[in-house]
């Protein structure tokens, strides 16, 4: 019986690695779910194994026909290394994932076989022409009806390594913000699975012992209906539970504005969103065509999500075209006074296939550069308009590092606590049945992790800084505990992160204070693949 291998590759020392909260027997922060689900599209009459190398090492020795790897941009050249590592052996690989998918030509060589958009529908295809012996160099996989997504081979992933599980319930976002590939891999329409159907996948999780289940969806919200039924059957299922599931996602801004809709998302256990607030500047939000950020209130939209005990996880970005120098600023002071303690600043990344991309490269104003918070992997960079590199790179790190200072973050608790409503999460509410009945080893875990990062590790500012917001969250109310413990878990995370960021500072500067013409050898036409 052929062996198919699938790689899910080291995440390099990144935000999305989230080392900081990785510790005890979690290895990783999510199970490959795309691997899981290819696995399940594969034909009978072949072994299928996973290996997602945050969790284990590869053997490159070990027995196989055909090797699959995928990844994101951050994956790129080690992916690259482990195809050329099995091609030396004999063995033919296939790449896939974002990153294949919006570099295929650039990186044609380093792949037998590279699978470009979504792989579930063409996979038996690609099987199929290679055991006939005559497989296609490119495969362009279409848009698949998520209805047929049969349940992912969770058998082949040992879940207990990773702090969350994981499901997906739709695809696209009906939004279509410049510097983001969502809509270029995915598309604007939703697709979705049926509840029913979605349903299952999560209560199959339940029954593997998860306890925290992030929902994978790139806007959870793009599809009101669906939205109020998925929540509606969570929460029923939730309630048959001696041990409530607690639930996380990625959602846009304005889910504030229907206060029915997050009242709904409280009692189905969500404990945290992923949103991408990006900038306090409407006209860098006009910019990037995130328009819908503008409809509201921002401070008003954070305060009423996180009044219902789910914390906000937020992205911000400085560079767009409208920046000037005044944006660091600007970005501390809306985080401060919005009460958002967790929160990814990012220099702005051109990322390909994007719209954002295509302009900056009409312009001529792209370049390749390797990337030193990435442990060297490639990223497209570029000239800003209205500072130069090395400004927007310095204006970065000082704003990394003022808003993950003891200090900035204590303040930020204290809005963040005023913002917490008592009445509305105390009672019957599920956080407060998951707080008393959380798996007991999971949550003392998480509190050995703070002792030691904030205590044991720590100096007198990181101790005093940690007894500091447990005593606010004790004068709200004692359910807030094991709210400040959840958001204290996501601010270690960034906390180590802001330390590698900025331990690479000065490489940074001096690298970005070339001028465009030193940076020639750099042209984005030079292939990923060679390493120019």
């Amino acid at each position: 019986m052929p062996k198919i291998l699938l790689i899910q590759p080291m995440t390099s020392d990144s935000y999305w690695k989230m080392s900081g909260i990785l510790k005890g027997k979690y290895k990783s922060l999510l199970p490959p779910l795309g691997l899981a689900t290819i696995a399940a599209f594969t034909p009978p009459g072949y072994e299928v194994q996973i290996l997602d190398e945050s969790i284990e090492e590869i053997d490159f020795d070990t027995p196989c026909d055909l090797v699959g790897i995928t990844g994101f941009n951050l994956h790129a050249e080690r992916m690259i290394e482990i195809s050329k590592a099995f091609q030396e052996r004999g063995v033919k690989t296939v790449g896939g994932g974002p990153f294949c998918t919006s570099n295929a030509e650039e990186i044609s060589s380093c792949f037998d076989i590279i699978v470009c958009g979504e792989a579930e529908n063409i996979w038996s295809k690609v099987l199929e022409d290679l055991q006939n012996g005559n497989p296609e160099k490119f495969y362009h996989g279409e848009q698949i009806d998520m209805a047929e997504s049969p349940h992912p081979r969770w058998d082949l992933i040992k879940l207990n390594k990773y702090f969350f599980s994981i499901a997906q319930s739709s695809r696209g976002c009906p939004y279509d913000c410049e510097f983001c590939d969502v809509v270029a891999l995915f598309g604007n329409r939703m697709r979705y699975k049926p509840v029913d159907h979605i349903l299952q996948e999560i209560e199959s999780l339940e029954k593997l012992r998860a306890h925290s289940i992030f929902i994978a969806d790139d806007n959870l919200i793009g599809n009101k209906k669906y939205i109020f039924d998925l929540l509606d059957r969570l929460i029923k299922f939730n309630r048959t539970l001696k041990r409530p599931l607690r639930f996380a996602t990625q959602v846009t801004l304005n889910v504030a504005k229907d206060e029915e809709l997050l009242d709904l998302f409280k009692k189905a256990n969500f404990f945290m969103f992923f949103i991408g607030i990006e900038s306090p500047s409407e006209e860098s939000l006009i910019e990037t065509n995130k328009k819908h950020n503008l409809a509201l209130d921002m401070k008003e939209a954070v305060r009423r999500i996180q009044s219902r005990g789910i914390f906000i996880t937020n992205g911000m970005i400085v560079g767009f075209d409208s920046d000037d120098l005044s944006i660091f600023s600007a970005q501390k002071r809306f985080l401060q006074e919005s009460g958002l303690p967790v929160s990814y600043a990012s220099p702005l990344y051109p990322v390909k296939g994007t719209k954002l991309w295509d302009r900056l490269n009409k312009e001529g104003r792209l370049f390749k550069e390797r990337d030193p918070l990435q442990m060297g992997k490639f990223n497209y960079s570029f000239f800003p308009k209205n500072m130069t590199r090395a400004e927007l790179m310095q204006g970065y790190f000082d704003l990394v590092e003022e808003i993950n200072s003891y200090p900035f973050l204590l303040k930020v608790f204290r809005n963040f606590f005023d913002q917490v409503d008592f009445e509305k999460i105390k009672k019957d509410s599920p956080l407060t049945a998951h707080m008393r009945s959380r798996r007991k080893l999971f949550n003392f875990q998480q509190f050995l992790l703070m002792v030691y990062f904030f205590i044991i590790a720590g100096n007198k500012e990181s101790r005093s800084f940690y007894f500091s917001v447990i005593n606010l969250a004790i004068k709200k109310g004692w359910i807030c505990l094991g709210y400040a413990q959840d958001v204290l878990l996501q601010v270690i995370s960034n906390l180590s992160f802001a330390r590698y960021a900025l331990s690479k500072k000065s490489e940074i500067i001096d690298q970005t204070s070339l001028t465009k013409e030193k940076l020639a050898s750099t042209l984005i036409s030079e292939s990923v693949a060679n390493g120019k």
